[in-house]
């Protein structure tokens, strides 16, 4: 699986795929499309991401390339 801008920013976020897809309360197949860039997350999703991995939303957008 390539390393994309978002999956490095869980990665050093110190946050493993399991407990990533329970606290976003999002299944894996939603989860692997967004983190491969194939799939793009609603507003809240977005919001939910940014305090999970304990960054500015401004960050997320960025690392999604939206």
């Amino acid at each position: 699986m390539k390393i994309t801008p978002i999956r490095l920013r869980r990665l050093n976020a110190g946050i493993e795929t399991g407990e990533a897809i329970n606290k976003l309360d999002i299944s894996k197949s939603t989860f692997y499309k967004i983190e491969q860039g194939h799939l793009k997350p609603s507003r809240d999703l977005i919001l939910k991401m940014s305090r999970l991995y304990d960054c500015s939303t401004d960050e997320i957008f960025k690392a999604l390339k939206i």
